[in-house]
């Protein structure tokens, strides 16, 4: 007998072409270890017909563990970040397509994806998601698994302004008074300048002009975000502190290693606004936020605005350009008594009527 069971499995043995051919299937039920030894039988004929069968395409998962995150590790050296937002996407991801041979994802299982994905977080989390599928997908066209992407076609889901918090100057103000020291760097950087968090965190020697009063932004996702960005007294105080006693090239450095920036401050964040009670709570990005609404309600046109926080359309910067009641109040007042001078205007200017002289 050909197939026989071993520690619970079948296992099948034959001899082809004078050599023993012994192997497990790994299955429990005998029909379909019989079958499973037709078709190893089958690939061994053709073989020696000359026939070659190409190699089973990989499921997600072992593509994405084995082939496209070490090419991005490497590919991405310069920008360690991004291969980071692919890592943290790839866990979604295998979580949901993990076990779908590459061949097998459709755009429907796509679909589904996005279906499932957007009831757990927001829709443009999962946008991100669905742009890092379409990248790992891109690759294993490349490596000849798949022919197309299944995410081409797929409509990506709208995005609305998202959840922006403005900070007021007194919410700074206990915000920062109970910061570490690090974080408060950061925060009176992002307040003083916009600059993205990891903007700030890869802040470098070379690029700090403290004489001339700007730095350079060197890296970013779009040529928009490289941008020369003025100081302020308050951000040329921090940098100037902070480049006396900087180690490595970086200003804001790793504290194992001052030969690389630093890549958070997540934890002192949290601590530092559950100490302030500040409620509600907000996030260090909208540090960049509140200083975008209060370049718009300083008076700071869109134009120049677009510039200094480094976006590639206009209509990006009108979503970071949120006025305050206080603000908004104060526009009215100035609405109110502009109305009143134009009601009283036509009187002062010609006078009262004078009566003719008898």
């Amino acid at each position: 007998m050909s197939v026989y069971k071993r520690g619970g499995v079948c296992w099948y043995e034959f001899i082809f072409s004078g050599r023993r051919i012994r192997e497990t299937t790994g299955l429990v039920n005998r029909n379909a270890a019989l079958r499973a030894e037709s078709i190893r039988k089958a690939e061994l004929a053709e073989g020696r017909a000359g026939i070659v069968r190409p190699p089973p395409c990989p499921v997600f998962e072992d593509f994405v563990t084995e082939e496209y995150l070490p090419w991005s590790k490497k590919q991405h050296q310069a920008h360690p970040r991004t291969h980071s937002r692919y890592r943290v996407a790839a866990k979604p991801l295998i979580r949901i397509l993990g076990r779908y041979p590459l061949d097998a994802i459709t755009s429907g299982t796509v679909e589904k994806f996005k279906i499932k994905r957007s009831s757990e977080i927001s829709g443009a989390g999962t946008n991100r998601d669905l742009a890092a599928l379409r990248f790992m997908l891109n690759l294993a066209i490349r490596h000849s698994y798949i022919a197309r992407n299944p995410v081409v076609g797929v409509r990506f889901l709208p995005e609305g302004p998202g959840s922006m918090r403005i900070i007021s100057h007194e919410e700074q103000r206990e915000y920062l008074a109970v910061a570490k020291p690090l974080l408060r760097d950061v925060g009176t950087v992002m307040l003083e300048t916009g600059m993205r968090p990891e903007e700030v965190f890869t802040i470098r020697k070379e690029n700090v002009h403290l004489a001339r009063r700007y730095v350079f932004v060197l890296s970013g996702k779009t040529r928009f975000a490289r941008r020369n960005i003025p100081l302020t007294d308050s951000a040329i105080e921090v940098l100037k502190r902070r480049f006396a006693k900087a180690k490595g090239s970086y200003l804001f450095a790793h504290r194992r290693d001052s030969d690389k920036p630093l890549t958070t401050v997540y934890k002192s964040h949290l601590e530092a606004v559950a100490a302030s009670g500040i409620e509600p709570a907000f996030r260090l990005y909208d540090l960049r936020h509140t200083f975008g609404s209060r370049s718009a309600m300083a008076g700071v046109d869109l134009a120049t605005l677009r510039e200094l926080m480094g976006h590639s359309n206009i209509s990006t910067t009108l979503r970071y350009v949120h006025p305050t009641p206080e603000h908004k109040q104060e526009a009215l007042r100035k609405l109110e008594k502009f109305n009143a001078e134009q009601v009283i205007a036509p009187y002062e200017n010609r006078g009262y009527p004078q009566k003719s002289p008898q």
